[in-house]
């Protein structure tokens, strides 16, 4: 992908959060799914909790974690990022996702908020880029992987209407 590419890449999916945006709206449950059958569901409660339930069935890997903190980081670009403390890395290899205590070892692996274009570093968590959404989804945002240097795609939560 070239430079032109990852800038019009970025602007249609880094779009402004909604003004009436507030940590309320995270509150739920949101679901991302890497494949054909996986999915990697994030259950996120107003105390300050989550819980990550992993389930392919394809490769017969389930996992779900404990309840963890969460918190919100307000940046001056206008977006967020959700901290997830201890949040395991679906959709990549194995051994990222299987990292003792969650999080990517910033030795191995640089990790890059595409909505700022910089490297944030994750060890003992996963950072989610809060951003708007274009789509009919509830709330009006959407909850976007970093991308992993190297890889193309970028992942994103999509909130669940129960």
């Amino acid at each position: 992908m070239n430079q032109a590419e990852d800038i019009q890449r970025r602007d249609q999916l880094c779009l402004e959060l909604p003004e009436s945006f507030s940590t309320d709206d995270l509150i739920g449950t949101w679901i991302a799914s890497y494949s054909l059958n996986d999915t990697d569901t994030i259950i996120i409660n107003a105390d300050g909790t989550y819980k990550q339930i992993y389930d392919d069935p394809d490769s017969s890997l389930f996992y779900e974690s404990d309840w963890a903190n969460w918190t919100i980081e307000f940046r001056e670009s206008g977006y967020a990022r959700l901290h997830l403390k201890g949040m395991r890395r679906a959709g990549e290899v194995v051994s990222v996702f299987e990292r003792v205590g969650g999080g990517v070892d910033p030795e191995l692996y640089t990790s890059i908020d595409y909505c700022e274009n910089e490297v944030v570093e994750m060890p003992e968590e996963i950072i989610l880029i809060v951003t708007g959404a274009s789509d009919d989804n509830t709330h009006g945002i959407a909850l976007r992987q970093v991308r992993l240097a190297g890889s193309d795609w970028t992942w994103s939560f999509q909130y669940l209407d129960e």
